[in-house]
């Protein structure tokens, strides 16, 4: 196997393509808000000459690898233990810590944006948001995020772009991707309840920002809690003391809100609209909109089309 070792005297960008054995990459540095810059670097090289083992150093920061291509790679273990190889589809991402580095073995073609976000822009972003800081993000290979998808698709272009049109809209694109990141992703520090038995007004923002942004996933009552930092028993007596709702009523709640808020502003279908909030099928989607509504999603679409 090879192997590419890196100089730290290198930028990032030109570190992270090092890594994987790129000479050259195109890339951006973005700096959304104060000091923290993220880097987005355009990665494309061929492995042809069996697998090649690209080792990520130790840093206080995140990366998330968006592909661009169907990719082939397996993880390297601390212990030096390799995963099976596995295919990374085409617009499925993954985000990992680099805080004790990775490694990785990748054959064949390969084609992703690699986006650096050190810790340091989350922090900037809990401060200026007012809202409670993450310590970690949960880490996820081969999902499918649109919004990240979508970001991607948008930043492709900007490589090219002359430097005051680009630079003009890198900012909010970096910020929008942080944002999404953290709601998403984000796992608070250890939490506790205030001596009422209640959630503090940043707690509860975080707990409900968490849960609006994975709802198509279900949102199980552990995850909310391991993400927002609370036990699960702390996370439901506190919700309900706060809110006078259980978890499971307000997420009830706000997915028929959510739900009734595409309908009226949206074309998407009612199978896509019954994902993104969280039901398990179209079927079970269109059952209780109808028992809360008293009339089916397409019936209640045309009388309340914006």
């Amino acid at each position: 196997m090879i192997e590419t070792h890196v100089s730290e005297a290198l930028t990032v960008s030109e570190r992270i393509a090092a890594c994987f054995g790129i000479s050259a990459a195109r890339a951006l540095a973005i700096r959304p808000l104060y000091e923290a810059k993220l880097a987005v670097v355009h990665l494309e090289h061929s492995y042809d000459n069996g697998e090649h083992t690209i080792l990520l150093p130790a840093d206080d920061a995140f990366l998330v690898m968006l592909y661009l291509v169907d990719v082939d790679h397996r993880d390297i273990l601390p212990d030096g233990a390799q995963t099976p190889l596995k295919t990374y589809s085409r617009g499925s991402m993954c985000l990992i810590s680099l805080r004790n580095g990775a490694a990785i073995s990748v054959r064949g073609r390969f084609e992703a944006l690699a986006f650096h976000i050190p810790s340091a822009l989350f922090i900037e972003l809990a401060e200026e948001a007012g809202e409670p800081r993450i310590d970690d993000l949960i880490t996820c290979r081969g999902i499918d995020d649109q919004v990240v998808r979508n970001i991607g698709a948008a930043l492709i272009p900007m490589f090219d772009m002359p430097d005051e049109v680009r630079d003009t809209l890198l900012p909010h694109i970096g910020l929008a991707l942080s944002a999404h990141l953290t709601h998403r992703y984000g796992r608070s520090p250890i939490q506790h309840l205030s001596g009422t038995g209640q959630l503090s007004p940043l707690q509860e923002k975080r707990i409900k920002a968490y849960i609006a942004a994975n709802l198509s996933g279900g949102t199980p009552v552990d995850k909310i809690a391991e993400a927002c930092g609370f036990s699960v028993d702390e996370l439901c007596s506190g919700f309900l003391s706060t809110t006078g709702q259980s978890v499971s009523e307000w997420i009830a709640s706000y997915r028929m809100s959510r739900a009734q808020s595409q309908l009226s502003r949206t074309g998407e279908t009612i199978a896509r609209i019954a994902a993104e909030c969280g039901f398990p099928d179209e079927n079970e989607f269109v059952a209780t909109f109808t028992r809360a509504e008293g009339v089916p999603p397409a019936a209640w679409r045309l009388r309340n089309r914006h």
